[in-house]
């Protein structure tokens, strides 16, 4: 059989699989395994997004019952749009996320390096690094309280080493406030960026270290052009879970300083929460955390954007 004739064969097989694969019946049994899933997506994530989308169409405050929920369109867009103290929101978010993020980033980034050395014990130390991400959060908070107290221990230790010369108010004041709310998400939260880039670390081959050191690369060219591009996907994907996580983050927030002194610790969260809760204006805190969320997913766009083909 020539080549010509092997090909003729080759692509008429082909044709009669393709035309057998269109006559097959539809089948819907792989449908219908997924239905139960889709099911509780619908219900969970979907139907409770649509309702807040559509509640932040309408005017429903709860200190006035008798309006009932009145469709007022985008007015609680436009009003937070032309509005100077959510503005001010979303600045303060700005500073607890980047604060929060670039604090986990590098601590996370130490930790990993040090646990994926050899040395005596350190399986042992890679189970203690998890300690403060499995301590609930209600609890690191009301340590962190306890410490950044006025009397508390951090003040002592600082005026003992002379670093102060006075107490701080740390909870108290409007400058010191939002930076202790941030140490203590960033202890609480680092380990789960200290695993991910470990495991980053320990996917990169042995081989390439190996190679580097005998054509005379030092550490610090070893790290820079081996350990950083190896790790731009792992640190794509963990960045972008920091930011998510402290977006939405109202845990420290609400328990350390509700928001205060002075309004300086209130994140968009936390608005959206006080707003619906305290305030109980549900139109206007649906449409806060609508716009939240389409912070997220645009932040979201952006970091997946930057991993090109990969």
């Amino acid at each position: 059989m020539t080549e010509a004739s092997a090909s003729v064969d080759t692509g008429e097989r082909s044709r009669q699989r393709a035309a057998r694969a269109r006559r097959r019946p539809f089948d819907a049994y792989p449908y219908l395994l997924l239905l139960p899933a889709l099911l509780v997506l619908a219900v969970v994530f979907f139907y409770p997004l649509l309702y807040s989308l559509w509640l932040s169409l309408h005017s429903y405050n709860l200190n006035r019952p008798r309006q009932g929920m009145r469709f007022i369109g985008i007015d609680n867009y436009v009003d937070l749009l032309t509005d100077e103290d959510f503005y001010a929101t979303l600045w303060r978010t700005l500073y607890w996320t980047a604060g929060s993020v670039a604090g986990e980033l590098l601590l996370g980034f130490v930790a990993a390096l040090l646990l994926n050395q050899t040395f005596v014990g350190r399986s042992i130390a890679r189970a203690v690094i998890l300690i403060p991400w499995a301590v609930p959060t209600v609890l690191v908070a009301i340590v962190f309280t306890t410490l950044f107290n006025a009397q508390g221990i951090v003040n002592e230790l600082l005026f003992a080493a002379g670093l102060i010369s006075d107490y701080l108010p740390w909870l108290s004041s409007t400058t010191w406030a939002m930076p202790t709310l941030i140490m203590a998400h960033v202890w609480k939260s680092f380990p789960l960026v200290t695993i991910l880039i470990l495991a980053g670390l320990q996917s990169i081959p042995a081989e390439l270290y190996e190679a580097a050191e005998i054509d005379g690369a030092g550490d610090v060219r070893q790290f820079r052009y081996i350990t950083l591009p190896s790790l731009r996907g792992v640190l794509v994907i963990t960045v972008l879970l920091s930011t998510i996580f402290a977006l939405k983050g109202i845990d420290f927030p609400y328990i350390m300083t509700y928001g205060g002194p002075a309004d300086s610790t209130r994140v968009a969260a936390f608005a959206a929460y006080h707003t619906a809760f305290a305030e109980y204006s549900f139109g206007r805190a649906s449409a806060i955390a609508t716009l939240l969320t389409l912070i997220t997913a645009a932040i979201s766009y952006f970091y997946l954007r930057s991993r090109g083909s990969e």
